[in-house]
This record gives structure tokens, C-alpha cells and sequence, in this order.
């Protein structure tokens, strides 16, 4: 999978942002559990973001189904659209 490493790089910004408040906050001792610190839902999900557009879609099958169905609904609309501005 191709994608512009642009998009991961800035990705990666908000990513080591992100993961320094974390750092900060787990550092702090104020927390039982990582996902606890305020900036963990965040982070993580900059991380898995940034190993989706990296590795691949985990789930092609169900990635492809949606964008099947989001196409098809579309061209629906826009065959619509078409229709009642004949």
C-alpha cells in the first residue's frame, strides 16, 4: 500500500506530541493505568493511524465493503440528483 508520506509525517507530528503529554502524565505518578492519563486515547490512536497508513489495512474485506457501499451510495445520489434536474 502507497500512500504520500506526507500524510504519515504529519501524522507524526501530532503523534510526538501527543505521546509526550503522555509521557508527562504517566511520569506524574497520578495514574493507575496508562490508558487512565487524559492524552491516551489520543496517542493511541495517532499510533494505530500511523501503522494503518504504514502496514495496510488490518481488515481489507470489511474496508472494501464500506467503500463498495459509500460509492454505490453516491452514484445513487448523484443519479438522482441527475434525474430530477432533467
Amino acid at each position: 500500500m502507497t500512500v504520500d508520506d506526507h500524510v504519515i509525517d504529519s501524522l507524526r507530528r501530532y503523534f510526538d506530541d501527543s505521546y509526550e503529554e503522555l509521557k508527562k502524565e504517566w511520569k506524574s505518578n497520578q495514574y493507575e493505568i496508562l490508558a487512565d492519563c487524559p492524552s491516551f486515547k489520543a496517542t493511541a490512536a495517532y499510533h494505530e493511524a500511523i501503522k494503518v497508513l504504514t502496514n495496510g489495512c488490518n481488515f481489507p474485506e470489511i474496508a472494501g465493503d464500506q467503500l463498495k457501499r459509500s460509492i454505490e451510495e453516491e452514484a445513487e445520489v448523484q443519479g438522482f440528483w441527475k434525474e430530477l434536474n432533467k
